[in-house]
């Protein structure tokens, strides 16, 4: 219906069913089989009866039977190689036109006498081999010429003349005429059978179809001028038996030779058995009306599968089947009526009573979050409304909560359930009326589930009404002068609806199971992560500095002054080599040491001395002052100088009273002070009155003292750096604990990501498209076993379309001048700018191998077409499915955010139905037997025992929606609303069904003025 009718669609869902039987009358019409003979007969062996030949021998099904079946393998020959034997062998039935290396020309070609012209040879199919061209006699004129054939282009002529509703007994009378002999004479003999012309006549058209149907491999050939000239015959056959049918009915009996022509229609013609001839049945029997007879002239060549497959025929490539077809189905829903339902509310109004009511309704949402917030809303209606697509919606959430939980009602096929009423194979144990029923009972069920839940919510939306808190602030009047009691009743509107099931075409289906489809995607994941993943590394322990301190033996007065700018070396100056120091007394603090009024002999006495820095010195030499008198002149007047307890001096001057010294002499002893205080001791024998004398000591800087200097600044510099030293190790180690503790953290937050975490899909959108990329992945391997473990037949993994070839690219820069500054005062010269071009290092560059490219561009193109993946349909099974040691792995897989993506995770096995695209079903299944793509052209139907009624389900392909065919009755339901409807109203509820025919017919009288408008436009 249109969209004038308020239709639309509820939920789609897919009936996968098997392929309905097919009547014979239907085989007869629509299939054209090469049943002309039944046996053939050759010295290798007895070929199988379908092969159909003639008493002298088919030469092409004999050398495709006895070199697919009878010739042994040769281990040391590939496939390839055989089949190219073959197809050789194949081709030399065609004698060639030309064979310009042997110096021959041109020869006629088939039934015509004019020879072939050179320039001609492009519009023919042709094939070059060995030097030799052959033309293949895909049109009728290039057939050897038989009586039947000359005249079948003129046949195809005349059927195209008389057009899509022929005038029969005319079509009758032309074709009789144009080939001198009546239908009858010219199909059938006396005894029932085909005449001999009429055999041959077909036979050598499959023959040549056979024969064409194996070469296409070798050239690309037309098969339509072939398959038309069977149609021709087949028309010719069909009119035949009409004509002999219709004869002896309107006799009432039959002579001898018919009755042996009935036995023999009733035996190719089941619907002719058990015919009363005394049924009156008009016009011609078989064909009835004009669009059988375009049947007839669309009927398909049923050709033997070896043909098709040749050495794949007893060897199949690949064994799977289709499960059947499927149906797609839409429910349909339209409005039929308004009508009153239950009592929503009665408002009495008492005799004389005037009654005021105001009403204010107020609604108030609050939600809370981290933060508060409210907020209110105040809105005053008089106006109600109801959601036009509850019963849609409703229909979709059951179809998404119910579905799911059996095998048979669980995927989906353009995003819609699939119901299948079958099981995996060949098991159809379902009539075609019981799988209609299993597809009405679904939508019925979906329908009243969807209506109930919309039933539930208008329940919960009234009683959710009455506690919503409101305040009556609307004034409303009842003023009653009925001089009676008023009760007004206030009714729910409810909505009646009535659904329908269309049918919305038809597609080839195949069923898969796929083990762990997730398998794959699932390790490249996990792959990918520990490839991409920043794996955090410990830190290495820092280096520490060690103090650069010199050793004490390297110090030096020049090495000095670079310490002393760096370290604090005030107290410890460099010590002089030399000096000289003048003792004093540590007492008085005078460098002089006097005594006076000495009493006694033998006096001597020890002065505490202080010299000032020397200590660490030796005394190399001393001078000493001084002057004193003896009491008297004896002759044993001796003193003695001694410093730190060393003699220094020591002297007698016999028969002197008063003496003077100014000595410089050198230490008797060795004389090293340790420190700076020391004592100096003056001794005189004989009677000494008084004395005064000093001491100035040379003295020269020992080795001892030396080293205690450098130690002494050796440890100021090293206590300096081991503190500078010890402050950048301590910053170095805390440095390298933060980056170690960081390490650990980094560490431990990824040991804590699980596998679970690293396989979590990112939005529904994206999820769906891995699992129909994995699962797409899969079916492909399948269906043509690339993929899969076993890559040594693998023919897409092994093409590199892609190679390198080397390439030197250049690189074309800006390049600019900037000039030199020319001095100061003076403006700087202009920079200036050029184009420069290098030539780089050689690369390879990536490029396309051609013949890999279009080899393996002609597989994917094939195999992207031929299904359609866009519409994938699979359901998961359990890990359980899977092999037991992956068991626990699979259960701890999960995406919270996605319940379909953690399905796909963890199943053990996927259960998946795959669609053939429209008109491909020819070719899926010659590439399932051949592993070739394309099987070229419109091709005849192989005759395998499934092949045609698929095929003969298939003929009428998508509705793409346009209309649909009901499939069952329409229901009816109802679907309540929260409207309400005051009760006798004088405005009655719309009459949807009068609204709709008065819009049809406004629509019709606008359609017939716009084109009367135009007819009077055309012709004034």
């Amino acid at each position: 219906m249109s969209g004038g009718t308020g239709q639309e669609p509820v939920f789609d869902f897919m009936v996968v069913r098997p392929p309905d039987s097919v009547d014979s009358g239907t085989l007869r019409m629509h299939y054209i089989h090469d049943d002309t003979y039944r046996s053939f007969d050759t010295a290798v062996r007895r070929e199988p009866r379908d092969l159909h030949t003639e008493a002298g021998g088919s030469a092409i099904g004999h050398l495709v039977f006895s070199r697919v079946a009878c010739a042994p393998e040769a281990a040391e020959q590939t496939e390839a190689e055989r089949l190219a034997l073959l197809l050789d062998e194949v081709l030399d039935l065609v004698p060639p036109c030309a064979d310009p290396c042997r110096g021959s020309g041109l020869t006629t070609r088939g039934s015509s006498s004019q020879p072939l012209q050179w320039e001609e040879l492009d519009r023919y199919a042709t094939v070059v081999r060995n030097g030799r061209i052959h033309v293949l006699p895909d049109r009728l004129d290039l057939l050897p010429p038989l009586p039947l054939l000359a005249g079948l282009g003129r046949v195809l002529d005349v059927l195209a003349a008389e057009g899509a509703d022929p005038d029969l007994p005319r079509l009758v009378e032309r074709l009789e005429k144009l080939l001198g002999a009546p239908l009858t004479d010219i199909v059938f003999a006396p005894s029932g059978a085909h005449t001999d012309d009429f055999a041959a006549a077909k036979h050598r058209l499959f023959d040549t179809l056979y024969l064409l149907y194996v070469l296409r491999r070798l050239a690309t050939v037309s098969l339509e001028r072939i398959i038309d000239g069977l149609r021709a015959l087949h028309v010719l056959e069909a009119l035949a038996v009409d004509l002999s049918v219709a004869r002896i009915q309107a006799r009432g009996t039959a002579t001898r030779n018919e009755q042996i022509l009935l036995a023999a229609l009733e035996e190719d013609h089941p619907g002719l058995r058990g015919w009363d001839l005394r049924s009156a049945v008009p016009g011609f029997p078989l064909i009835g009306d004009t669009s059988a007879l375009g049947r007839h002239l669309t009927a398909t060549p049923v050709i033997h599968p070896v043909f098709a497959r040749l050495l794949r025929y007893l060897r199949p490539f690949n064994a799977i089947k289709p499960i059947g077809v499927g149906d797609l189905k839409v429910v349909r829903q339209w409005l039929v009526a308004y009508r009153p339902g239950e009592i929503s509310h009665i408002h009495n109004v008492l005799s004389g009573e005037s009654k005021t009511r105001r009403h204010r309704r107020t609604e108030r949402a609050e939600d809370t979050f981290s933060a508060s917030e409210s907020g209110s809303r105040d809105t005053t209606r008089d106006v109600q409304s109801t959601q036009r697509f509850e019963v849609k919606d409703e229909a979709e959430a059951v179809v998404k909560t119910t579905l799911g939980v059996t095998a048979n009602a669980t995927v989906t096929y353009q995003g819609t359930p699939v119901v299948a009423s079958l099981t995996a194979g060949f098991a159809y144990n379902r009539a075609s009326e019981d799988t209609a029923k299993t597809s009405r009972n679904f939508a019925r069920d979906v329908i009243d589930k969807a209506v109930s839940r919309v039933a539930s919510q208008t329940a919960v939306q009234r009683t959710t009404t009455r506690l919503t808190e409101t305040e009556e602030s609307n004034k409303q009047v009842f003023a009653n002068s009925t001089g009676g009691h008023v009760s007004g009743m206030y009714r729910w509107v409810d909505k009646v609806y009535k659904a329908q099931v269309f049918n919305y075409g038809k597609r080839l289906m195949f069923e898969f199971l796929v083990p762990q489809p997730a398998a794959a995607w699932a390790d490249a994941k996990l792959r990918a992560f520990t490839t991409a993943l920043s794996v955090p590394q410990p830190p290495d322990p820092p280096v520490y500095d060690v103090p650069n301190i010199p050793a004490p033996e390297t110090i030096t007065a020049a090495s000095y002054r670079g310490l002393r700018a760096e370290y604090d070396l005030e107290a410890l100056p460099v010590p002089e080599d030399r000096k000289t120091v003048a003792l004093r007394d540590l007492v008085t603090g005078s460098r002089y040491f006097a005594e006076k009024e000495i009493s006694g002999a033998d006096h001597s006495k020890v002065f505490e001395c202080r010299g000032a820095g020397i200590g660490g010195y030796r005394a190399v030499r001393v001078d000493f002052f001084g002057y004193g008198e003896f009491k008297s002149k004896a002759p044993k007047n001796q003193m003695a100088l001694e410093i730190a307890d060393r003699l220094v001096w020591q002297e007698t001057r016999p028969d002197v009273g008063y003496w003077h010294l100014d000595e410089s002499v050198a230490p008797r002893e060795d004389l090293v002070f340790q420190d700076d205080d020391t004592t100096l001791r003056l001794r005189f024998w004989e009677e000494i009155d008084y004395y005064d004398a000093s001491a100035v000591l040379y003295l020269e800087l020992t080795e001892q003292r030396r080293q205690k200097w450098q130690q002494d600044v050796h440890a100021v510099v090293k206590a300096a750096e081991e503190k500078k030293t010890r402050a950048v190790n301590q910053a170095r180690q805390a440095e390298y604990e933060r980056r170690l503790a960081d390490y650990r953290d980094r560490l431990a937050t990824l040991k804590s990501a699980t596998v679970s975490v690293v396989l979590q899909g990112t939005s529904d959108a994206a999820d769906k498209a891995v699992m129909d990329e994995e699962i797409k992945k899969h079916c492909l391997t399948l269906i043509t076993k690339e993929f899969d473990s076993d890559g040594a037949d693998d023919l897409l993994p092994r093409t590199t379309a892609m190679k390198t070839r080397k390439v030197t690219p250049v690189d074309t820069r800006f390049e600019f001048q900037e000039n030199q500054e020319p001095g100061t005062g003076l403006p700087l010269p202009p920079t200036t700018a050029r184009v420069e071009t290098k030539a780089r290092d050689e690369v390879d560059w990536p490029a396309i191998d051609i013949d890999a490219a279009r080899a393996q561009g002609r597989m994917v193109q094939f195999l992207e077409q031929a299904f359609e993946w866009e519409h994938l349909s699979y359901l998961f099974y359990p890990y359980f499915w899977a092999e037991m040691p992956r068991w626990l792995e699979l259960m701890g897989r999960s995406d919270d955010a996605d319940p379909a993506f953690t399905a796909f995770l963890r199943a053990g096995m996927a259960r998946v139905l795959v669609a053939v695209s429209p008109s491909y079903e020819d070719a899926v299944l010659h590439y399932l037997a051949t592993r070739e793509p394309w099987s070229g052209g419109p091709a005849p139907v192989i005759g395998d025992p499934l092949f045609v009624p698929l095929h003969e389900e298939l003929r009428a392909q998508t509705d793409d929606r346009l209309g649909g065919t009901p499939d069952g009755p329409a229901w009816t339901f109802v679907v309540p609303t929260s409207l309400v409807y005051l009760h006798d109203s004088t405005d009655k509820l719309p009459d949807l069904r009068k609204e709709r025919a008065e819009a049809a017919k406004a629509e019709q009288d606008e359609a017939a003025q716009a084109a009367a408008d135009e007819k009077n436009g055309e012709n004034p």
